[in-house]
């Protein structure tokens, strides 16, 4: 049994809108299921149906490129963040665990909790909605770039 199965937490994984013609929005439900809706149709499939279908990975790779703002059009639930996560620790990101040391050291250095993602985005030049998903050499950049003060400056100072 995987802890999905015992502590679902339901929730939103994902949202994609392109510019009003394209719409689809998938929810994790309490009971395992997955409600899809799009512009004409709605449905629930069960998690272990999409699972089989390989449907979940491609939806947590989805999630991934989002978080890392390769996706444009994607808005991530809590569900689709922590499915970026996961699928980031099986390719090789820092993870949860070292992305919270990451956010601490940030702290450390002085960079406000609120400007995490921000100073992330400034350095690597692209969107960044969870540190977990940044690799090795995205987090040695990012701090070699705070440690030197190149790119912290406090918002009320730009």
């Amino acid at each position: 049994m995987t802890s999905t199965q015992r502590n679902p937490q339901p929730g939103l994984i994902y949202e994609y809108t392109y510019t009003g013609e394209s719409y689809f929005r998938a929810t994790l439900n309490a009971d395992l299921t997955v409600t899809m809706v799009n512009a004409q149709t709605c449905r629930t499939v069960e998690v272990g149906v999409l699972s089989s279908l390989g449907t979940l990975e491609m939806w947590a790779k989805w999630c991934f490129e989002t978080a890392n703002g390769q996706e444009t059009y994607c808005t991530l639930g809590p569900v689709g963040l922590r499915m970026a996560r996961k699928y980031a620790e099986k390719c090789g990101a820092l993870g949860r665990t070292r992305a919270a040391a990451f956010h601490r050291q940030l702290a450390g250095r002085g960079v406000p909790g609120t400007e995490h993602y921000a100073v992330c985005a400034r350095v690597l030049g692209r969107g960044v909605q969870s540190l977990a998903t940044l690799t090795e050499d995205e987090a040695r950049k990012v701090w070699a770039s705070v440690q030197s003060g190149e790119v912290h400056k406090p918002a009320h100072a730009a």
